[in-house]
Parts: structure tokens; C-alpha cells; sequence
């Protein structure tokens, strides 16, 4: 294992400036951060509290199971008792996609985000969009009582894992920020560095300024102008698969695709996925 995380420097004194992870701890093995996040949400912890892992035995994604060898990733879920409707819920994982991309690209140059809530290292030339996932988001509801809900915000980000040690035949492939820059990182140093970004960003939510944050990751997207074919679900189109060009996020969380006769789309992430290339391409 690297170096482990340095709780002592991610709750600091100084970190009582900051309402994201003013208060959390790192935790050796757990089934999932979000699992212990939500037990402490149960006992009251406050808003903003971080859980960080050094593994888990049971992480999950937006897709499916979440898995990094021990020590090498950055697994971190934090408690947002901010009360968004269940209307506003896609901010917080704009949020967490956000400040990652924010994070990672302080190490890292051409940091994107790919909707929903993939983190990614652009590479390839205008012509085609290829990336390679370095991370990813996962938002889940935590227990409020009566109060507005609140949320859970788990980012899951590859930091030290060699290439080969990376998962594949992902339709996105793999890769981490020691396989990109050649070298390891201080995984204490970019987790401070995301804290201080989600911090950013929520206050600027918890004022009621969500717009900022919209613009940012219209400005991290890595689809924005770029064709797509999103394989859609559900209704008449189901199963069926449709190339476009992303043009746009609305303010509710849909991409905006206009495909090839004109006709536009609207992509909600629980009825579509996005497949990068035509096929065969």
C-alpha cells in the first residue's frame, strides 16, 4: 500500500474554515463509505461530515460495483444536508463531478467530465472524443426525518494504480493519475485539494446560486460540440440506440442531443447511456 491518508492534515484546525469536511475521519476497511456516512447521518453527524477508506469491500457506482486495490484510490463520501428537492438532486452530483475535475486538474491538464458523473483524461484530437475514466460519482439519499432530504455524496477517484493493474473491457477504459503523469501521487495532498473544492461549489449552492456551478461544468464537459450515440431505455424508444451531437445541459440535469435528422433529445441519466464513437468508428 502507498502512503496512507494523513488524517491530521484533512481535519485540521484549519479545516474548521470549511463546512465540507469540517469534521470526518479515515477509516482502515469498510463495506462502502456511503454505508458509513448514512449510519452517522442516522446518529446526527453534521453537514458536511467526510468518511474516507483506505478500501472497501463493497463499493458501488452509478452502474455497479466500485473497485480499487487497497490504498491506491481516493474513496470518499460526504453528508449534504443542504435539503434539495428531489428535482434539485442532480446538482449534487454536478457538484462531486465538479470539484473532482476541479482537483484532479490541478495535477493533471485536459481533466473533463462526462455525463453523468464520469471523471476523465481527454485525449485524442477534435476530429474524435476518446477519453479514459478516472473517476466517478454516486449521489444517494441519507435520512432527515421530516426536514427536506439530504444526500449523500460518494466520489471515487484512481490515483496511484498502475496501468496494468487497472480494470478492462469497459466501454470507457480505466486509467489513473500515476498511469497518466508516470509517477505517484500525494493522495492526502489531491484529497485536501478536493475538499477545498467541494467546499467552493456547496457554498455557493447553499446561497442559492446554482447557475455558477451549472457553467462550470458546461466548461469541464468533455461532450459539449462533440457526436455521441446514446443507447436509450425505456417508453417507445427502448433499446434503441441514436448518434447526435450534445449540444447543452439544461438546468434540470438533461443533456440536450440533437441527432442527425434535426430532432432533439432530451437524456435523463436513469434512460440513457452515452456511447462515445459510431460503431464501428
Amino acid at each position: 500500500m502507498m502512503e496512507p491518508l494523513d488524517p491530521d492534515i484533512l481535519f485540521s484546525p484549519a479545516a474548521r474554515r470549511r463546512v465540507i469536511a469540517r469534521e470526518g475521519e479515515v477509516l482502515d476497511v469498510v463495506e462502502s463509505t456511503m454505508d458509513e456516512v448514512r449510519r452517522r447521518a442516522e446518529a446526527g453527524a453534521p453537514d458536511g461530515y467526510a468518511v474516507l477508506a483506505e478500501h472497501q469491500m463493497a463499493g458501488r457506482g452509478r452502474t455497479g460495483a466500485w473497485e480499487c486495490p487497497e490504498g491506491e484510490g481516493l474513496l470518499v463520501s460526504v453528508l449534504l444536508r443542504l435539503g434539495m428537492s428531489a428535482s434539485e438532486r442532480f446538482l449534487s452530483g454536478l457538484l462531486g463531478a465538479v470539484a473532482a475535475a476541479e482537483a484532479l486538474g490541478q495535477f493533471l491538464p485536459e481533466v473533463g467530465i462526462k455525463w453523468p458523473n464520469d471523471i476523465v483524461a481527454r485525449v485524442g484530437g477534435s476530429e474524435r472524443l476518446w477519453v479514459r475514466k478516472l473517476g466517478g460519482v454516486l449521489v444517494e439519499q441519507a435520512p432527515q426525518g421530516d426536514a427536506a432530504p439530504a444526500h449523500i455524496l460518494g466520489i471515487g477517484l484512481n490515483v496511484n494504480q498502475v496501468r496494468e493493474g487497472l480494470p478492462s473491457g469497459a466501454e470507457v477504459s480505466a486509467t489513473s493519475l500515476r498511469a497518466e503523469l508516470g509517477r505517484p501521487v500525494d493522495r492526502t495532498a489531491l484529497c485536501a485539494k478536493l475538499f477545498d473544492e467541494l467546499d467552493n461549489w456547496y457554498a455557493k449552492l447553499r446561497r442559492g446560486y446554482p447557475e455558477a456551478l451549472l457553467a462550470r461544468w458546461r466548461t469541464l464537459s468533455c461532450l459539449l460540440g462533440h457526436g455521441v450515440r446514446a443507447r436509450l431505455a425505456g417508453g417507445e424508444v427502448r433499446g434503441t440506440e441514436v448518434w447526435g451531437t450534445v449540444v447543452g445541459l439544461r438546468a434540470t440535469g438533461e443533456l440536450i442531443l440533437r441527432t442527425e435528422s434535426g430532432e432533439v433529445l432530451l437524456l435523463t441519466s436513469d434512460r440513457a447511456t452515452l456511447l462515445l464513437g459510431r460503431p464501428g468508428a
